[in-house]
């Protein structure tokens, strides 16, 4: 009886303790017309990106396949095209679900 109520009282300081933003790294390009979002990554707090995977030929100087984060990934694509284009890093207000 005791341990369920510690559980409850550890999920409740959990809930409260949950970030009321978003934050996300996004790509930019210009096209001439200003700079236009062309794809957004969540992050942490601190910017670092979220989602990350290992590239499939391993490092050439110490054997091991490299982690890399997505969105610096998709920044070496988006340079490719020729346009000038920027990371830059986001704070928005999640969206409160109303209970009834």
């Amino acid at each position: 009886m005791r341990s369920a109520f510690i559980l409850t009282l550890k999920t409740n300081n959990k809930m409260k303790n949950q970030n009321k933003y978003n934050y996300l790294n996004v790509i930019q390009q210009n096209y001439g017309q200003g700079w236009e979002d062309v794809s957004e990554y969540e992050a942490t707090s601190q910017g670092v990106s979220v989602e990350t995977f290992y590239t499939t030929s391993p490092s050439p100087i110490t054997g091991r396949k490299v982690k890399i984060s997505l969105c610096r990934h998709d920044f070496k694509k988006y340079c490719l095209m020729g346009y000038p284009t920027r990371i830059i890093f986001r704070k928005e207000l999640k969206e409160q679900l109303q209970t009834v």
